[in-house]
């Protein structure tokens, strides 16, 4: 019997509109998009609504290992092509160990999210407001 190869093991494959996680849920993993889009969709009055779109190399659901809160997002696959890599908790902390730089993959992804953020609730509130 041969050991599976990382496909088997951390690829998963999504077809377009599937959910990868729902917003509320508690959240065990985080993921790296492989191929295809995954939209990032937040429950609002109306529905929902798409808030980031993201593409290949970009991570997320990485907030969930970080704070162990509930999800504040949906993530869905936005294509037939979508495949991630599925990350736990325990190989979130071995591979920051073993490469420090994905640490600061992570906390860019985070800042680059917390500023956006940031610039919609200043245009809401009609606040210039000082940048951080």
């Amino acid at each position: 019997m041969t050991e599976p190869d990382i496909s088997e093991r951390f690829l998963k494959s999504f077809r377009n509109g599937e959910a990868i996680f729902e917003e509320g849920s508690v959240g065990k993993h985080m993921y790296v998009v492989v191929t295809g889009q995954v939209d990032i969709r937040k429950k609002t009055g109306n529905g929902n609504a798409v808030v980031a779109t993201l593409g290949k190399g970009e991570p997320f659901g990485e907030m969930a290992l970080v704070d162990s809160l509930p999800r504040s997002a949906s993530a869905v696959a936005a294509g037939d092509d979508t495949s991630i890599v599925e990350i736990d908790h325990a190989q979130f902390v071995y591979i920051v160990g073993q490469q420090p730089a994905f640490a600061l993959i992570i906390l860019k992804a985070l800042s680059l999210r917390l500023r956006k953020q940031m610039e919609i609730n200043r245009g809401h509130a009609g606040d210039p407001g000082e940048g951080a």
